[in-house]
């Protein structure tokens, strides 16, 4: 949990006391790959925050798996939009190696940013953070062709293209693995 607090400290500009209290509301939970963080159907009232490993958020569309997201360390890996809806989650999470995560009640976490301004603007911050990417990948899904998403994941996130299987890579940008090995061969070639 240290290194979530020195996170919080050095890129979230947050006081240690403030970080302390935050942190104590959290356990820890270890999975081995494979296993689940979160099922659908599952508890969306869960904030779950990666320290170590990495995990894959994915829905089931007509039979396939189509990938949402990817979460490495420090990233906070939750389905929000069932929580503020009070609905059982509508994605997957899954461990793609061994994950150790830290867990909170998303209760817990309204309350204490309630109670206090400092994990008040650290969320705020970090809602800020999530919103400009998912702008972003919103935009880029839009207005870049498969290509150009691929080598934007090469050029602003080595982790996905060093950690994560090629064939869950081309569910998140959109394409089958056979249009993303093509890509590929034509990247290698030029």
């Amino acid at each position: 949990m240290e290194s979530y607090k020195r996170y919080l400290l050095d890129e979230l500009d947050m006081s240690e006391a403030d970080a302390d209290l935050f942190l104590i509301g959290f356990y820890t939970v270890n999975c081995k790959k494979g296993e689940y963080l979160l099922k659908e159907g599952g508890n969306s009232s869960i904030i779950r925050i990666i320290l170590k490993g990495c995990a894959r958020g994915y829905a089931i569309v007509d039979g396939k798996e189509v990938t949402t997201n990817f979460y490495f360390e420090n990233d906070h890996a939750y389905d929000y939009i069932n929580y503020l809806h009070r609905q059982p989650s509508g994605m997957i999470i899954q461990a793609l190696d061994t994950v150790e995560a830290i867990e909170m009640n998303l209760g817990i976490s309204d309350f204490l940013t309630i109670e206090n301004p400092g994990i008040l603007q650290m969320g705020l911050n970090i809602f800020g953070m999530n919103m400009l990417r998912i702008e972003q990948e919103r935009r880029n899904f839009i207005l870049k062709s498969p290509k150009e998403r691929y080598l934007d994941l090469l050029s602003n996130n080595k982790q996905v293209i060093s950690r994560v299987p090629q064939h869950q890579i081309a569910t998140y940008i959109g394409i089958s693995a056979e249009h993303l090995s093509r890509i590929r061969k034509e990247i290698l070639k030029s």
